[in-house]
């Protein structure tokens, strides 16, 4: 499963988004702003493609907030959406 160090620090965040895959799930996160507010957003798809490559209907999105413990939330969703989906992800 995809631990909460995998997908690195809050301050990464601040200036980058960051992509991994797990078990043919592919995942961008990035610091977004809402309502003037900083959130997460999420995204995962199924591979082999990455985020540009990749149709806009087979990508699923959510936010949380930008802090640790939204990060956790990200990561517990992420989890969470392999191990319901895990059928739709085809092993890299």
């Amino acid at each position: 499963m995809i631990a909460n160090e995998d997908i690195l620090n809050l301050n990464f965040y601040r200036k980058e988004q960051f992509t991994g895959s797990y078990r043919g799930m592919r995942y961008l996160i990035k610091k977004d702003t809402e309502d003037d507010t900083d959130i997460f957003r999420a995204y995962y798809w199924p591979g082999p493609y990455n985020f540009a490559s990749t149709e806009d209907s087979l990508k699923t999105s959510a936010t949380f907030p930008f802090t640790e413990e939204g990060k956790q939330q990200v990561v517990d969703w992420l989890n969470a959406r392999w191990t319901e989906e895990k059928e739709r992800f085809q092993p890299l």
